[in-house]
């Protein structure tokens, strides 16, 4: 679960840095505001944390991760410049002290804050801050999806703690980006020829709160709380990073990850996705006598829905576009009218989700209002899907009962692979529907489980017809390196090889319009334009996220306004 917590909300930061820019001031420099978390009781060190993840991580590293189990790890290992606070949005300054927008926005002055070091104790440089961002700009560094938001970025060096990027074209997310920069130690990777590879890829030093004291494939990892940690010195980290070990158990089946939570051998459990099965059957149904649904309770372990402002992401099917079978926009949008999201939403998500119609996140203000009018919504209707199909040419020639089509002079049955990952048994009940809900219509679809890693890499390598994926959400998203032509290069995040010059253009346009009501009119344009092109089959969103803790978490805060979890830096433990 802990994928989530590191995702904050963008729409009040880039509000605030629009109204700076407005200044008539000949440049900008970082004032910082109040913070929620200097209110927060001081904290109870120590105790362990137990949580889980759904695999091994595949790195270790900021620069190389691009899946969730690894993402999970960056935030006790490594500091970013600022982060952010997620209960009012504020940037928060962390491994710098601050910093300066000249009055043009093309340049970014940075400090690092003398305290800061590695947990070798050597310090924190401008070396490893050039070390870092070098090989991330690198292309033979498999860092693709970062690079497509530091195109046009350079860095300039001015001393051992000072220094400065500058951009050509300043964008709406360009100080933003720039703040989360993450350096990484540039003397782990002495002597190493191939950053990919480097030890230092799974064996991380890094200046963050925690350190990695162990790592045991397909059992667990454990990161253990320096407690002498230069960031406590900070007031808006004075109560954080409490637990004096976390302890990341790597289960692969939501189901043992439950009953090891009902067990107490897990201080929290995440029921978002597939874990809404387990949360309807088991905690509202044969196990609700154990859960409570308040800390209060007095039982073992509670569990609770919760709404907030926090993003959510959404659910897709991605069709590989260089497959001759999906090169047509009416075969997709045949494909879209077949999916029963109705059945998906009440047999594998229990009424918890609602149709997704847009990348952005389907009722924010960035996606696009008229895609959701019943007109124009592609809602489960196989009369019109087969009329589609039938449209582009694909019938059943040879009474097979499975489509097809000349497709370049030659006959190809309407016949595909659907991969997902193995450990998400939700995906595989989707799967399943999906799978009769074509096969009704003349198509077959053979379901694939893969290990996630076997998975991801064939995701990279392109490997695939279609798969079962989801992305996260913001407020305030940055399409490009999703939508735009360029992303899929360098097994870049495009992967579905999704291309539309319009698109690129509108991209392009939206990320230099500063005004947010008249950029959102921009992404909803992008939206209406994806949505018809139906490069992803669109699923579902989750209307809420819902979480369980064991009663030995004590926390002054279970939920913050704009966090996507749960705030599991904030938690205290009892002995």
């Amino acid at each position: 679960m802990l994928k989530t917590i590191l995702v904050f909300a963008l729409f009040g930061i880039i509000a605030a840095q629009t109204a700076t820019f407005a200044s008539a001031a000949p440049e900008t420099r970082f004032v910082q505001k109040p913070s929620s978390y200097e209110k927060l009781p001081p904290a109870k060190k120590g105790g362990i944390h137990y949580d889980s993840i759904g695999n091994n991580p595949k790195v270790m590293n900021p620069l190389l991760s691009n899946d969730a189990n690894s993402s999970s790890l960056e935030g006790f290992l490594w500091t970013s410049l600022f982060t952010e606070d997620s209960e009012n949005l504020n940037p928060l300054p962390l491994l710098a002290t601050g910093y300066t927008i000249s009055s043009d926005r093309k340049t970014y002055t940075f400090t690092v804050r003398n305290e800061a070091a590695w947990e070798d104790g050597t310090p924190v440089t401008t070396d490893d801050v050039k070390f870092t961002f070098d090989s991330m700009m690198d292309p033979k560094v498999e860092a693709a999806p970062l690079r497509s938001y530091w195109e046009g970025v350079t860095l300039e060096v001015t001393d051992a703690k000072t220094f400065k990027f500058k951009v050509g074209t300043p964008k709406f997310d360009t100080l933003r980006q720039l703040y989360l920069f993450v350096p990484i130690q540039k003397k782990s990777f002495a002597g190493e020829a191939d950053y990919n590879k480097a030890k230092a890829v799974l064996n991380p030093v890094g200046n963050g709160p925690y350190r990695l004291k162990s790592f045991s494939r397909d059992q667990k990892i454990e990161l253990e709380r320096k407690k002498d940690w230069w960031g406590y010195q900070l007031p808006h980290f004075a109560n954080r990073h409490n637990p004096d070990l976390v302890v990341l158990r790597i289960i692969t089946d939501p189901n043992l990850a439950y009953e090891k939570f009902l067990k107490g051998e897990l201080d929290i459990n995440d029921f978002a996705g597939p874990g809404i099965e387990l949360y309807v059957t088991k905690v509202l149904g044969t196990d609700k006598g154990k859960v409570g649904t308040k800390p209060e309770d007095g039982k073992n372990v509670w569990a609770t829905e919760i709404h907030n402002k926090a993003p959510r992401g959404f659910s897709y099917v991605g069709w590989n576009l260089k497959r001759p079978l999906f090169a047509s926009k009416k075969t997709r949008q045949a494909l879209a009218r077949l999916a029963d999201y109705q059945q998906i939403i009440d047999k594998v998500f229990h009424g918890f989700s609602y149709q997704s119609t847009s990348p952005f996140g389907s009722l924010t203000m960035n996606a696009s209002a008229d895609v959701r009018l019943p007109e124009r919504m592609l809602t489960f209707d196989r009369k019109k899907a087969i009329a589609l199909l039938k449209e582009d040419g694909w019938s059943d020639t040879d009474g097979d009962n499975i489509l097809d089509k000349m497709i370049d002079g030659k006959k190809t049955p309407f016949r595909f692979v659907l991969k997902f990952n193995s450990n998400n048994p939700a995906r595989g009940k989707i799967a399943q529907i999906l799978k009769e809900n074509l096969k009704a219509a003349g198509i077959e679809m053979e379901i694939r489980s893969m290990e996630w890693n076997a998975f991801l890499q064939d995701v990279d390598t392109r490997e695939f017809d279609s798969v079962i994926l989801g992305w996260t959400a913001t407020p305030y998203p940055n399409p490009k390196q999703t939508w735009h032509t360029d992303a899929e290069k360098n097994q870049g995040s495009n992967f579905v090889s999704y291309s539309n010059k319009t698109v690129d253009g509108l991209i392009e346009k939206a990320n230099l319009e500063f005004d947010l009501a008249k950029r959102a009119k921009v992404l909803q344009k992008i939206n209406e334009i994806i949505y018809d092109d139906q490069p992803y089959l669109f699923l579902l969103e989750p209307r809420s996220m819902i979480i369980g803790f064991n009663k030995k978490v004590k926390s002054p805060v279970w939920a913050q306004t704009y966090n996507v979890g749960a705030p599991s830096d904030l938690y205290q433990f009892t002995e």
